[in-house]
Formats: structure tokens, sequence, C-alpha cells
């Protein structure tokens, strides 16, 4: 019996394998640890069982290596049938939609291990080549490989547990030399069977028990980090919700210890060669645990879970079956020889391609260069971090390459037109950015159209070095093709197919900002980010190329159901009714000469209503006093630890971004410049000014201001001198003492009457501890996780202490101003500095800021003491009614709406579940919230109101601007006669 169980090992180890990685594959997709108390029974052994499973990354190029059998079966047969399963099931896996929020924690588990792809991907090479690779190996004697092994792998245990240093290049086990290092000890271990049998079985038994204990200790320990604060003592800081990374020496070690027990005993039998791939089937398997997510959660269903794992192991045994029965059917195998000289052949007749994609390739570093001003280490980074994007940019070039080599089936022609338009590309997009900032977008495909006015701010000399070098290029690619042209021609059913081909690549970037499209989903992986907001940082991240082809695919917004002009025309008609009835119970036909101040405080909101976090003392006293006796609540951002021009933008606009298509995430860099004409609320003024200490690049904001009609912009890009720069301490902002006291200062100038947008700057990110002698506000509870978080947050409150003391100082002085001025004070967003508040649960709360809207003496004396709305929940599109009904000014039609709006409809928001982006396209959606906080639908009435915002916006923004006209956008409303 003893003999038959010792015939069967290779057997039983590979079922123990395979139905252990399927009760932790259905753990880890129904986040159990998520569930289990920490440093309990369940917990531990479920622990013990998640490392075991981990040592199958190790030991699946261990195996492939020890697997000596050199009997008939076709493993090309068996390697092309083991990617066709993983495309298929990888693919799955990566665009699986998960639910926003699958548990409390911050670190849900998606994987059992990490790196699971590439080591299925090079095992599956590995396996492949194992023969020849086996060949190699044993050119040295098995003593030889012993000696060198053992010793290599004890430097390796030895310098991974003093320092962790990469001595031999395994980059952390994700390099060819770390899979091939495990290769040679599983071909070591096979050829000296001998040597292992110097250890008994059960002396083999004993250690690998302890060694996977010890291994299961370690990494846990690695994964489960305490952070220590003097404030709050020992923080935990928990990362075991993550996948086991298997690069740890201990791992390897109970892996090794294992795989010797095993070979020690082993006799060749017929179904031993199903081991490597049963393994390489596990490694597909341990990347999938994220298909079955949305299934398991949010309660787990046992039933469920175990018809799900006996399918799963039904599908494995018929997939493992299936792949032996083709290994051996199938006798069809490609030579490897005739492969490489036929690659060879392909080389030699094509190397002018391979020519023209280097030369693109070095034209496309060359520009990365000169965007980031020649910096080495920003292009070493460039080559070491982002070659996918360097690659991606040359791709888009080459696929024109091949478009013209389609239409001409002239290689050297088609290269030489390319490069040429290449090099004037970012000649014209270097003179762009010298001039505006800004790299070549769509949008200016328009100046095309004139050519002479382009040329005219071009220097002449730059116009005729370039001729020169045009026709240089054109020469060389003339010979070239004349003497070797022939040589790279391609048949008509090539040409058409590298023409589709090369279409639909281009054509794909249509596609960029689609949330759930596969080219989005790609472009997120090689991690595209298209900067909306800065055009230019875009370019230097990504290439002019690439941000270009960002820009494409941006859509304003969809047009409203019934939008028409005679719908609009009705709408205008409603409207003046309501804006007649409304005016009724105003008193000034226009703004007159009261002012009006929007104050944008950066990153301001009450910490104290963090969710779980307590602050010491109260940092905002005055503030909390002046919101008892202003109108004032709380204003639902749209953004969390970004997003100050969207806030900007609807404040001024009355605007929603809420409204406008999710390709649309920065109006104010992707709509407003590119706008014929706007409207905000500051052309109501005969005068205004926009103040904003700090760069004015970000945002197109210089761009933005002047197509919104300001008469000053006050800034640090050139603009208008700023008088009151001060800073508070070692902090690198303008304090907002000083902002407020630019504010005063141009308040006091002539002309009065005048409209006034400050962004401040003091509170922006990053927040150093070293930056105030003191912070006087201490934190505990939730909203951090180490004492570094913990101190950033402190210094933030310290920050906005200041500003509360400023805010009394400044309202004290507006309080002595003769000119009637009214404030509309808001903070844009939260800080993103607070951790561990999952967004699908405290989304809300994470998105409210402070605001009030104050009247100094003078205009409380003029509009006799008026209060709006007192102590509600807004949306930054609701301040520009509220200001002007405070200031008891009459009202337009457009006006009109946005009152009925602000009176009617809860305060509106793209979704607070944390879906929404600053930087880059997003999933779209609108939140509607209440007084209450609470997320409500509209009722019937409510959407037809909702219907006709949206139908206004549409039409001012992206539609034919039927309403676009001062009769319906600043003209007192007046009800019609018939």
């Amino acid at each position: 019996m003893f003999s038959s169980l010792k015939q069967k090992r290779g057997q039983q180890l590979g079922t123990l394998f395979v139905v252990l990685t399927i009760i932790c594959f259905l753990g880890t997709a129904s986040q159990l640890l998520t569930h289990l108390q920490e440093a309990t029974w369940p917990f531990i052994l479920w622990w013990i069982l998640k490392t075991f499973v981990s040592t199958v990354v190790l030991w699946v190029p261990i195996a492939i290596g020890a697997n000596q059998q050199q009997r008939q079966f076709n493993r090309q047969i068996v390697v092309l049938t083991l990617w066709i399963i993983g495309i298929i099931t990888f693919t799955w896996a990566k665009f699986t939609t998960q639910p926003v929020t699958t548990t409390a924690q911050p670190s849900p588990e998606l994987y059992v291990v990490q790196q699971v792809f590439i080591t299925w991907l090079v095992c599956s090479g590995l396996y492949l080549f194992a023969h020849p690779l086996q060949k190699l190996c044993h050119r040295w004697s098995t003593i030889t490989r012993r000696h060198w092994l053992i010793s290599f792998s004890f430097i390796f245990f030895l310098i991974n547990l003093i320092s962790g240093y990469d001595a031999f290049g395994f980059h952390r086990g994700t390099s060819l030399i770390w899979f091939s290092y495990l290769f040679a000890l599983g071909d070591w271990l096979a050829s000296d069977q001998r040597w292992l049998k110097n250890w008994s079985n059960r002396r083999y038994a004993g250690l690998t028990i302890i060694s996977l204990l010890f291994s299961s200790l370690i990494t846990w320990l690695n994964m489960n980090h305490v952070d220590y604060s003097p404030h709050s003592d020992l923080t935990p800081n928990t990362h075991y919700l993550l996948g086991i990374n298997p690069y740890q020496p201990f791992l390897l070690l109970t892996c090794l210890l294992m795989t010797a027990w095993f070979l020690r005993e082993r006799n060749k039998k017929p179904k031993e060669h199903l081991l490597p791939i049963t393994g390489i089937l596990l490694l597909n398997l341990l990347g999938l645990p994220m298909i079955f997510t949305p299934l398991l959660l949010p309660h787990v269903n046992w039933q469920l879970s175990l018809l799900i794992g006996v399918i799963i192991a039904a599908a494995f045994a018929g997939i493992l079956t299936l792949i032996n029965f083709l290994g051996n059917k199938i006798t069809w195998q490609l030579n490897y020889r005739n492969l490489f000289n036929r690659l060879k052949q392909i080389c030699q007749n094509f190397w002018p391609v391979l020519l023209t994609f280097l030369i693109l390739w070095l034209i496309t570093l060359g520009s990365f260069a000169i965007l980031w001003g020649g910096k080495f280490t920003m292009v070493q980074w460039m080559l070491t971090e982002r070659p996918k994007i360097i690659t991606v940019n040359v791709l888009i070039i080459l696929a024109i390459t091949l478009i013209l080599m389609a239409i001409t089936n002239r290689w050297w022609v088609s290269s030489g037109i390319t490069i040429l338009f290449y090099l004037g590309w970012l000649g014209a997009s270097i003179l762009k950015i010298a001039a505006r900032n800004e790299p070549i977008i769509p949008t200016d495909i328009s100046t095309l159209t004139a050519p002479s006015e382009m040329l005219g701010m071009v220097n002449k000399w730059v116009i005729i070095f370039t001729l020169i070098g045009a026709i240089i290029i054109i020469a060389i690619c003339w010979q070239l093709e004349k003497h070797v042209g022939k040589s790279c021609r391609f048949n008509p059913i090539v040409r058409i197919a590298i023409a589709v081909l090369s279409c639909a690549y281009l054509f794909s970037f249509s596609f960029a900002n689609h949330s759930n499209s596969i080219v989005y989903k790609q472009l997120q992986n090689i991690d595209d980010t298209p900067y909306f907001y800065s055009q230019l940082r875009g370019a230097k991240m990504n290439g002019t190329l690439l941000q270009f082809a960002n820009n494409i695919d941006v859509h304003v917004m969809n047009k409203p159901k019934g939008y028409s002009a005679a719908t609009m025309k009705d709408l205008a008609k409603r409207y003046s009714k309501l804006g007649a009835k409304i005016n009724q119970n105003r008193t000034h036909n226009s703004v007159g000469k009261q002012n009006l101040v929007f104050v944008l405080s950066e990153s301001y909101s009450d910490p104290s209503r963090v969710p779980g976090m307590k602050v010491s003392g109260n940092p905002i006293a005055y503030l909390h006093q002046l919101k008892k006796h202003s109108t004032s609540g709380l204003m639902l951002s749209s953004g969390y630890g970004g997003g100050t021009a969207n806030m900007e933008y609807q404040a001024l606009t009355g605007l929603s971004i809420a409204n406008f298509s999710p390709t649309l995430p920065t109006p104010y860099s992707q709509l407003v410049p590119y706008q014929k004409r706007t409207f905000t609320i500051n052309n109501l003024f005969n005068y205004s000014i926009g103040i904003h200490p700090f760069s004015a690049n970000l945002y197109s904001r210089k761009t933005v201001y002047k197509k919104f009609g300001f008469n000053k912009f006050y800034h640090f890009d050139g603009g208008d001198k700023i008088t009151y720069t001060q800073k508070i301490q070692r902090s690198p902002r303008v304090s907002d003492d000083s902002a407020y006291k630019e504010v005063t200062l141009n308040l006091k100038r002539q002309p009065h009457g005048k409209f006034v947008q400050l962004a401040t700057m003091q509170n922006h990110m990053p927040y150093e501890p070293t930056y105030y002698a003191k912070n006087n506000y201490h934190v505990s509870g939730k909203g951090f996780k180490t004492a570094d978080q913990k101190a950033q947050i402190e210094t933030y409150i310290q920050g906005i202490h200041y500003t509360d003391q400023a805010l009394k100082k400044w309202i004290n002085q507006l309080d002595k101003l003769k000119q009637p001025t009214t404030v509309v004070w808001y903070g844009d967003h939260l800080p993103g500095i607070y951790h561990g508040l999952p967004m699908g649960k405290y989304g809300t709360q994470l998105h409210e800021t402070d605001y009030f809207i104050y009247s100094n003496a003078a205009a409380r004396k003029t509009n006799q003491n008026r209060l709006t709305w007192q102590h509600r929940l807004v949306g930054p599109n609701n301040f520009a009614a509220m200001a002007l009904a405070q200031m008891d000014v009459k009202v337009s039609p457009y006006y009109a709406l946005l009152t009925k709006v602000a009176e009617d409809i809860p305060a509106t928001s793209l979704p607070t579940n944390g879906t929404a982006k600053n930087n880059s396209a997003h999933q779209g959606g609108t939140d509607f919230v209440n007084a209450r906080g609470k997320h409500v639908k509209l009722t019937p009435q409510q959407k037809k109101l909702f219907h006709d915002y949206q139908l206004v916006q549409y039409d001012l923004t992206a539609g034919h601007h039927y309403l676009l006209k001062d009769s319906f956008l600043k003209q007192i409303a007046k009800s019609s006669r018939r």
C-alpha cells in the first residue's frame, strides 16, 4: 500500500494544490479576511492556507525545471491552448466591473498573490522551451550545479534578510533572471535525487511544516505594519488584505523543501508530465478572483460558493483532460529553425520599416527632452518608468506612415513625408507652448484655414531653415527610394490590411475618454493621465501626440430631449414671466454701486465633520459664529482633494458640472477657451477683477478670465502685480490675510460697483509639519493611518485656524467700507489627506464644505438686511442666484431659472462615491442630496425644472445659442403683454 501511495505522489500533490487553491480562491473572491477577526484561529488557519497557496507561484517554474521527461508530447499545442484560455480569462477579469463598495475596509482583496499574470506568462514560455534550457543546464555536472545554486541561494537569503537589497537583478520577483533561477533550482533537484535522500521523509515533513508556519508569520508581519505616534500611541496600518508578494526568502525555502520531499521518492509515471501544466493553470486561476467578487458580495452565500467551487474543479479537470488529449494526439509542430530563418528573412526584407521605427522613436525621445527643458534625469525617468507612453506616441506616427505606404507603396517616400510632418508638428507644438504655454490640441486644427496668419507669427529664419531641412530630407528619401526602394514593397492584400489596422488604431482614440471602453482602460494601464487642467503638463507626461489624442474624445454635453428653437423660445417666455414675479419683491434694477466678492477658499472645510475624527479645541471659532448671523450652510463639492476650477466655473456661470459629458471633466481647459461667447455673473458689473496669488497657467485661467470679461487679473505669471504677498512662517503659500488685503485694496479703488473673484492658496497642499512653529490642534480617531498622515492633518488644521483669524480681521475691515459689499465665501473641496474612509460609505460627508454669504454694514442698510436660505446644503452653481437675492437685485430670465433651481432642486453634484475624477474622464452620473445629507430622487415637478436647466446649459455651451443674448441673460425679466 505504501508503495502504491509513493507511485501516486505526483497525482496527489497536483490534486492537493488544486483543491487548496480553489478553496483559497473562493475565500479571496468573497473577501473572507475582511470578515474574520484578526488573531483568531479561523483567521490564522486561513492565513496559513493563503501562504501555502502562494508557494504555487514559486513552485510552478521549479516544477517545470524538474520535469525531465522527454516523452513525445506536443508542447506547442499545449502552450497555445494555455494562451487562448489565459487571454480569455485574464481579459474577462480585467474588465469585470467591481462594486463601488465591497466592504468597509479600505483595501479589499482582489488577488491571492501578486505578480500572477507575469508569472503565468513566463512559466508558459519556460514550459515551451524547457528541453533546450535543460540541455543548457546539463552542460555542467550535477555537483557543480549543486554547489553554485546552494551558494547563490545562501547569498540571496542572507542579503534579503539583512538589507533587502536586490543584488542579482531579481526586481522583486518579476525579472527573467528570477524565473531562470527557479527553473535551474528545479532542474538541479530533479537531477540530484541521491543527494536529496540524505534526509528522511519525517525530517522533510517537519522542516516543511516549520518553514510554512514561519513563512506565514513573516508574510503577515511584512503586510501588517504598526506605526508609533506620540499623540496616538500605536496605530495599525493593515495591508494584509492585498495579495501576498511571493518574492520572500522563507516562502522560497518552504517551496524548495516541499519540492525536494516530493522528488526524493518520485517515480516517473505517465501522468507526471501534467504537473507543470496543472501549475500553469493554477496560476491562471489565481488571477481571476475579481470575476466572482460581484457574485459573492456583499453577503457571502456558502451554497453559491460551493457550487462555484465544484464548477471550477470540473472545468479545471476538463481543461486538463483536453490539453492532455491535444498534446498526445496532434503531431504538427512549428519548426523553430525554419521560423528563425523566416524571421531573419523578414528583417532583411523590411529593414527600412525597422529603421523608420527607430528614427521615429529617437525623435519622440528628443521631443520629451525638449519638453522637459533638456533635463537628463527627466528623460531617464521617461525611458525607465514610461516606455509604454513613448511607444504609443511612436505607434501613432508610425500608423500615419503605414497609411501613406498603403496608398503609395513607396516606403521611403512615406517615411520622408511622415518624418517631415512629425518634425513640423513638434516645431509647431514648441512654438505654441512658448506663446501660450499649451501644446497643440484638436481645436487648433481650425487655424489651418488661415496659414498666412500662422506663418506670420513665426520668425522668417525659422521658416527658411525649415524649408532647407525639408529639401534635404526629401532628397535623401528620393535617393533611397530610387536605389533600395524595391526591396520594400507590399502586395495589395497587405496594403489593405495595414491601412485598415492603422486607421482602426488611430480611430480607437475617439473612445479614449469613454470610461467603459477597452481603449480607456488600456490607456489607464499605461498611466496615461490627460491632465486636462494643465495641457502642458499632459504633453510633458504623455507626449504631444498622445496628449492631442487624449483631447479628441471630448463631447461637451448630450443634447436634452426636445431641444429646438421653438422649445427654447417657449422656455424664455416662461422664465421671463417667473422673473417678473420674482422682481416684484426686489428693489434694485441693477447691481449699481454695490460690490460683490466671490472668495474660493482653497481646500477649506471644517475638519470636525470628518467621520470618526476628533479635533482638540475649535480652530475655526469665528467662522462658526459668523455663520450663525449670515446666509450660510454647507456646499456640496464635486471634487475631493482637487477640482478647484470646476467649483469656480460653477459659481461664476451658474451651470452644473454634473450636466456635462463625462469626457469634459475640466470646462476651464476644455470648453471655455473655445467658446465664442460666455456669460458669467461678473458680466452684470461694469468692472471685474480676478485675484489668484499663484501661477495662472493651471486650468488656462489667463485665457478663461479674459474670455469671461475680467478687466484685470492679478497673478504671478506676468499679470497685474499683486501688492500683498506675505506668507506665514515657513509656508510656501501666500497667506489668506494677504489675499484679503489685496481684495480690500481693490474695493477701495475706482470705479465702485465691481465684481472681485478671489481664489486663495494658503491652505493648498502639501501640508508639511515644518510650515508652522507649532500646531495647537491635534486629532484622534479615524482619518489617518500613520503618524505622518496625522501630522499633515494637524498642519492643515493650524492653517485654517490662521484663515479664521484673517477672516475675522477682514470682515471687520469690510464693515468699515462705505461701499455696499456682499461676500460669497466657500471652500472648494476637502483636502485629500484623510485616509481609511471609504467614499462608498462617507462620500457625502467628504464632499461637504463650508459657505456663507455676508453683507457688510453698508450693504445691509441698502438691502434691508436680507438673508436667504439659511443653513441649507447648496451647490456652487447656486451661489450667483443666492448672491443676487441677498443684494436685492432684480433678475433676468436666466437668473430667474437659477433662482428657481436653487430653491427647488436639491444640491447637485457629480457622484460622491469616488468614481468622479478631476484629471481624466469619469463614469458620469448626478447625485441629488437634500438638506439632511441624504441622496434623493427628483419628483416629477423637479425633473421638469431640472430638464429646463439642462436645456439652457446645453444651449449656452454646446447648442445653437438661441438664448445666448442679453434679453435672456442680462436684461430684467418682464412679463410679456398679449
